[in-house]
């Protein structure tokens, strides 16, 4: 009689950057767990993130969020759990009560996630979240959501964030940095001035544009990329760069495309969004400008990264809108940046902010 494989169950976060940041748990829980037959469940247009990852057996997409209301989503979770009510063990990351409601509805023994928000009772294993003084306190999402495994009696494998390219995407880069007139002789900068946070979290675009084009002129081949919607943002850039800056697009990119593309730069320029957590994973060197966010959520993975902030009175505050002068942001001037970028471009041991990890 054949023997049934245990099937553990993972819902993964609903954003770009925190996909990334799993993939530690998704390494552990593999390590833990070898003859399991482990799934991930995530957003359509995530999917590709985790594409040539060996740590899951299959991807489960889904589309809840093109939902409007309220009512077909939670028609559209419920067709989902039923189609995974043969877990053993559903592993909830995200925090959210309809994520842990999703996990209860697949009717598995064992939901494992954070007591929060009031959906303890939907979990079998409700743990606590990190708290000082009665309070739920920041902690870096990879050891977040790497709790939660450990809590399986997983062995901590490491906090290194993992993502891999696959050839069909390595090829569709090759041809799309050629259409592009990209001359790779040249040390390729990659800018990402989007930020699906909020206006908060953008760097002014005019000193994106001003980046783009001294390093330009200094003849290193500046190409900028940006998610589907960003495209204003984009053209607001390029107008300040002048025609040195290769637009590489949005939509048209695509994930998969964007990982081969990040991980053959010499330097990522980014606000604090997605894109930061891909080179991080690809040990690209990266310059993160924060504003309004708290880095106690990102203190891990900085062996290549740098954070650039400036020290303001309101900051973090943690708001996608500014409620006054964006001062976080303005006062963090092109001048800095291109002295930073200059830096990790010249020395082949440039090291980001590991200070910041050993402070935590």
């Amino acid at each position: 009689m054949p023997v049934t494989k245990e099937k553990i169950t993972v819902i993964l976060p609903n954003h770009l950057g925190d996909v990334v940041m799993a993939t530690p748990a998704l390494r552990a829980l593999r390590a833990g767990f070898p003859e399991a037959e482990i799934r991930g469940v995530v957003r359509e247009t995530l999917m590709p993130v985790l594409r040539g990852a060996p740590w899951l057996d299959r991807l489960v997409g889904h589309d809840v969020y093109r939902r409007s209301s309220a009512l077909p989503r939670l028609r559209s979770r419920l067709r989902l759990a039923r189609s995974l009510r043969d877990s053993g063990t559903v592993l909830v990351l995200p925090n959210s009560f309809s994520s842990a409601l999703l996990a209860a509805a697949t009717g598995a023994p064992r939901r494992v996630g954070y007591r929060r928000g009031g959906r303890g009772w939907l979990l079998s294993d409700p743990l606590a979240p990190p708290r000082e003084n009665g309070r739920v306190v920041p902690l870096a999402m990879e050891r977040y959501y790497l709790n939660l495994v450990c809590h399986l009696g997983c062995s901590d494998t490491g906090t290194e964030l993992q993502l891999f390219t696959e050839p069909e995407s390595d090829k569709a880069c090759d041809e799309l940095l050629a259409r592009h007139g990209v001359d790779l002789r040249q040390r390729l900068v990659c800018l990402a001035p989007g930020a699906g946070f909020g206006p908060s979290k953008l760097w002014p675009l005019e000193y994106f544009g001003e980046v783009a084009r001294v390093l330009s002129d200094e003849g290193h081949a500046v190409a900028l990329v940006h998610a589907p919607g960003e495209e204003s943002i984009a053209e607001e850039v390029a107008r300040h760069a002048g025609p040195g800056l290769h637009c590489l697009g949005g939509a048209s990119l695509g994930l998969s495309l964007l990982k081969s593309v990040l991980s053959r730069a010499s330097l990522l320029i980014c606000n604090d969004a997605g894109t930061r957590h891909i080179t991080a994973a690809f040990g690209v060197p990266t310059l993160v400008l924060i504003g309004p966010t708290s880095t106690r959520y990102t203190n891990l993975n900085l062996r290549r990264t740098k954070v650039l902030r400036e020290e303001v009175e309101c900051a973090p505050c943690q708001l996608k809108v500014c409620p006054i002068d964006h001062r976080c942001m303005t006062w963090l001037r092109p001048s800095r940046v291109l002295g930073e970028a200059r830096a990790a471009l010249s020395d082949p041991d440039w090291t980001g902010d590991l200070h910041l990890e050993l402070g935590r």
